[in-house]
């Protein structure tokens, strides 16, 4: 099987209401779409989406860079030698490269006749997973108002978002836990916090009575030794997010100790090629691991999904589609309120052909 040429397609897609974090704002999914076309007439689909203030990644950075790559790639073979060109063949841009590898995994598993989990982990197995639902930051009101109303879609579990004024995140926590006092709640601070803080924060929890399952990214990405000295004097989880882009981010932070839990997730890693290390350095640490995704859309989401089945990982943060307006694609990740599963199918699962008809007046790049 010969990769013939690589074509590229940008989809905007509206959100329901903003998606608020510390770092940014946005009321829409902006998705790059690759299609990688073979000789034998199988295609590959990967999607990227940009993510400036965490990846650096940029719509037109992306599409550079799949450009940059595309002559390493068409006319070539495919097989797994592949996946680690995609990776060295460029500094950085993960998200355009997480495209790829998702789109060459993709056909991978369709030449085995494999769903892509199954090539992956040829004794996983399909069952529904939870997602946790995110509640954007926004005045205490409006924070409380939408985790009743997540609460009432029978969401199990909320990802709260803070980190732009440590003090009125205090209570918006504090309002929010008196709303939904049975839901589980993860806190993620976007890197919002400084040392104090954070720890002035988990204090606060400490004294307020208030449960929470772990703290996401508190400080500054590049603070590791400060998040692990935070780490190791509280009793309160301390997740890596914006910190863990590699391998060598996991190892740093797994030597340094502390942290409890890696949030992996595919525009970070540059795909499953690299999630797949960042893997075994948790497992052989003893670090856990979720699942997590940016702002993006159902073919991104699927690959990470068949990722959590491959890998045995079942806590999952796959909530973006439940804030799109419409559902753009057909196959691959599904929903029933917050249990997520797969579509039956080879590869992604995803069927290209609705994808295309879907993608009709989007532009082409």
């Amino acid at each position: 099987m010969i990769i013939e040429d690589i074509d590229i397609k940008r989809q905007i897609s509206k959100l329901k209401k903003p998606f608020k974090t510390a770092l940014r704002e946005t009321d829409v999914i902006e998705s790059i779409i690759v299609f990688i076309k073979t000789d034998i007439g199988l295609v590959g689909v990967g999607e990227a989406v940009p993510t400036p203030v965490i990846t650096g990644d940029t719509v037109q950075s992306i599409v550079a860079a799949i450009q940059y790559l595309r002559p390493k790639l068409v006319e070539q073979k495919v097989s797994t030698d592949l996946l680690p060109i995609i990776q060295k063949g460029i500094v950085n841009n993960t998200s355009a490269k997480a495209a790829l590898d998702m789109a060459i995994y993709d056909l991978l598993a369709k030449e085995a006749n494999l769903p892509l989990y199954q090539y992956l982990n040829k004794s996983a197995s399909a069952h529904k997973l939870t997602t946790s639902h995110t509640v954007s930051l926004n005045g205490v009101g409006e924070m409380t108002h939408d985790a009743v109303m997540y609460a009432e879609e029978k969401f199990e579990s909320l990802k709260v978002k803070l980190g732009n004024d440590v003090d009125l995140d205090m209570a918006r926590i504090h309002a929010i836990r008196d709303v939904v006092p049975d839901l589980k709640l993860a806190i993620d601070a976007n890197q919002g916090w400084s040392k104090e803080d954070t720890s002035r924060f988990i204090d606060y929890l400490k004294y307020e009575h208030i449960e929470v399952d772990c703290i996401e990214q508190p400080m500054y990405r590049k603070d590791y030794l400060e998040m692990s000295n935070i780490a190791q004097s509280s009793d309160i989880h301390i997740m890596a997010d914006e910190s863990l882009f590699d391998v060598y981010d996991a190892a740093l932070i797994a030597k340094l100790g502390g942290v409890s839990w890696f949030n992996i997730k595919l525009m970070k890693s540059g795909g499953i090629y690299g999630a797949l290390q960042i893997h075994q350095v948790a497992r052989a640490k003893g670090i856990q691991c979720m699942l997590g995704s940016m702002m993006e859309s159902h073919i991104a989401l699927t690959a990470a999904m068949h990722l959590a089945l491959a890998l045995n990982i079942e806590k999952v943060d796959f909530d973006a589609p439940f804030m799109l307006e419409e559902k753009t694609i057909s196959g691959g990740i599904t929903y029933d309120g917050p249990k997520v599963s797969l579509s039956e199918g080879n590869g992604l699962g995803i069927d290209n052909e609705k994808l295309l008809e879907a993608l009709r007046d989007a532009e082409s790049l």
